[in-house]
């Protein structure tokens, strides 16, 4: 009888460890399988798309848009495919023109991680993601290659510039910002051909200039000039200028900036009643004719060369010089 009962016993228990281990097992196989496809990311109304544009070399430094601006500089996020789980652990190491920096800290699927390119759409959580992964699936086990343990170079300028994407930063750029816009005054003289005296014209201009590759400028400017009693009494002159200039910057001292330039200048005039005579004498006409000479060579197109210097007093705000053979000109910008 005592045999029979420790039979039973050790049979009992046996079937319960049989059952606890298989039940254990099959509750272990259904995570791995949930953790591959179902997982969810919490409610969709914590999450938003953006796009990825690059990709490094290495696969560490993606950078993505930042179409809806929540994209900020340190933030921690998850990636996830619209049709699929989670995908990687990254944070955000810099935004610039609306695209995001980020460096892949943790590889949650290697399949999914996989089916990254240039173009794929992403859905991201920011913020804590701690609680939802317990469970690895089996195909990401031991693929020690994909995850990303080390931290310490998250924000460090350097570790990122060694990646192929040193024209996202824009590192060499001295001027960061694309454009200036400046506003400036100068003077314009002339020689009166009936009395000799010089006769100054005050100018106000403005330009817009646009940083088209690293330290690389085309500009725009734009000058009025109103002149009473020019080129003779009673008449009144008004003098429209269009430049275009290609500068490149160089760095100076004292948060200068130097821009050498070269371009042209279009001056137009327009002096209705210059040219008609008077009278129908001789000096009426040769009074009419010199006035429509004067006008004649003041309209012109020629090529320009010059330097700027900007001088920067505050950020964002400039102050500008132009010195050439189309103008001397001072004045104020701002960048943007």
């Amino acid at each position: 009888m005592m045999r029979k009962s420790l039979i039973n016993k050790l049979s009992l228990t046996t079937l319960l460890l049989l059952s606890f281990g298989f039940g254990t097992c099959a509750l272990a196989q259904d995570l791995l399988n949930d953790a591959g496809s179902d997982i969810s990311l919490g409610d969709a109304a914590n999450q938003f798309s953006e796009t990825v544009n690059i990709i490094s070399r290495s696969g560490k430094i993606f950078i993505l848009s930042n179409s809806n601006q929540l994209l900020n500089k340190g933030d921690f996020i998850t990636l996830s495919l619209k049709d699929g789980g989670p995908i990687s652990r990254s944070v955000v190491a810099k935004t610039h023109e609306g695209q995001a920096g980020i460096k892949m800290l943790k590889v949650y699927s290697l399949s999914r991680w996989n089916k990254l390119r240039r173009g794929v759409v992403v859905n991201i959580l920011k913020g804590d993601d701690s609680g939802l992964f317990n469970t690895k699936k089996k195909e990401d086990v031991g693929q020690g290659d994909a995850k990303i343990d080390s931290e310490e170079d998250l924000f460090n300028d350097k570790a990122l510039l060694n990646e192929d994407l040193t024209e996202f930063y824009k590192d060499n750029r001295l001027i960061k910002p694309d454009n200036i816009v400046t506003a400036g005054y100068n003077q314009l003289t002339f020689t009166d051909d009936f009395t000799s005296d010089t006769i100054a014209g005050n100018q106000f201009n403005f330009s817009w200039g646009y940083q088209f590759s690293d330290n690389y400028w085309v500009e725009g400017l734009y000058g009025r000039t109103q002149i009473d009693s020019y080129p003779d009494a009673g008449n009144q002159t008004i003098i429209n200028n269009i430049t275009a200039r290609v500068k490149y910057t160089f760095k100076a001292p004292f948060y200068s900036y130097v821009m050498p330039y070269l371009g042209f200048k279009t001056v137009s005039v327009s002096s209705p009643d210059a040219g008609i005579p008077l009278g129908q004498t001789a000096a009426d006409l040769d009074r009419a004719n010199k006035e429509q000479k004067t006008i004649d060579e003041l309209e012109r197109t020629n090529i320009i060369v010059g330097v700027t210097v900007l001088k920067r007093l505050v950020p964002g705000w400039f102050l500008k010089a132009d010195m050439g053979t189309d103008i001397f000109s001072l004045g104020f910008g701002i960048e943007f």
